[in-house]
């Protein structure tokens, strides 16, 4: 901060500004002459701050409104050039990226469906141009959406696994832990991301279903209409980490985005890619079925972000660079 000198001519005596302080019979005069109150800001320091002056990065979030279970991506634009920049949200890092076609730092995030409404710390860690270090706290609000209660019907083993399948259901689950550990650091993909099917959507994210009168869960995805042999094509560009067949997915991929961004394609008929190979935007990677868990053929996309699930209907209406 400025050092801050406050003045009040006219309660100091001529005498001691001169004899006292040292101050020239001329600047004395010129004091007597100026307002009852006079402030004189020192030079600012020039040591540089731990912490950034508010307005020395300006932060916006898209979507403007962010609700538990959204999807949103930060921007960042800084007066000072930055060598790297580095947050933290809800207790997941949030990887940044510069474009240089605007000059900003874009970083991908989520709320957890879990999220309370008010208020959170966005903390962001900068390295200058020059070597120095700042850091800033942004806050964001979060408002609390509302999700529907849905009823299903589906096949009894489902609901209640015998022994093999339960066996079958914990290997699957190992499964699934270990890829999903693995954060690649990279951003593997380019530009917005892409419905897989041309089709209208059937099931909401972040409705909470109960099966056959018996099992309760959330719908952690979003669910397309499509027939059976629809063919299904990546959201975006990545590395395909999962690509079999498995207990309540059915035929199931899961594409490695980068950053800790994943999606999730299950029911599928058929599948057209393998594990730890490179996919494209639009590429192929199965036919939509009614495989596993499922009430009639459709296609079930899920958004996952660093061990939560986001809505994938928010994140394909994100401008991403």
């Amino acid at each position: 901060m400025n050092d801050v000198l406050m003045i009040t001519p006219q309660k100091i005596s001529p005498v001691c500004l001169v004899m006292k302080m040292n101050i020239p019979l001329a600047v004395v005069t010129l004091l007597m002459t100026l307002p009852t109150t006079v402030t004189l800001l020192a030079r600012p320091s020039t040591v540089e701050q731990k912490s950034a002056p508010r307005a020395a990065l300006v932060i916006t979030s898209e979507p403007e409104v962010i609700v538990n279970g959204s999807p949103c991506l930060f921007r960042v634009k800084s007066r000072r050039a930055l060598r790297s920049l580095y947050g933290e949200w809800e207790g997941r890092s949030v990887f940044f990226n510069f474009d240089e076609r605007d000059g900003a730092w874009y970083g991908f995030a989520g709320a957890p469906l879990d999220s309370g409404a008010g208020r959170s710390r966005l903390t962001i860690e900068a390295v200058t141009a020059g070597g120095g270090r700042f850091s800033y706290v942004h806050p964001v609000r979060i408002e609390l959406a509302h999700y529907h209660t849905t009823a299903l019907s589906v096949a009894g083993q489902y609901t209640e696994p015998d022994a093999e399948a339960v066996a079958r259901i914990e290997e699957e689950q190992g499964l699934k832990k270990e890829a999903f550990a693995s954060v690649t650091p990279n951003r593997l993909w380019s530009g917005n991301f892409e419905a897989p099917v041309d089709s209208r959507t059937t099931g909401e994210f972040g409705a909470r279903r109960t099966f056959n009168h018996k099992v309760q869960s959330v719908h952690q995805g979003l669910d397309f209409r499509a027939e059976t042999g629809t063919p299904v094509g990546a959201m975006n560009s990545g590395v395909v980490i999962l690509a079999r067949e498995m207990f309540y997915e059915g035929g199931f991929v899961v594409i490695d985005h980068g950053q800790g961004l994943l999606t999730l394609y299950m029911h599928l008929s058929e599948i057209k890619v393998r594990e730890g190979g490179s996919v494209e935007k639009r590429q192929i990677i199965g036919l939509s079925g009614g495989t596993g868990r499922a009430t009639a053929p459709h296609l079930h996309v899920g958004v996952r972000w660093r061990g939560i699930y986001l809505d994938p209907a928010v994140l394909l209406t994100l401008p991403l660079p």
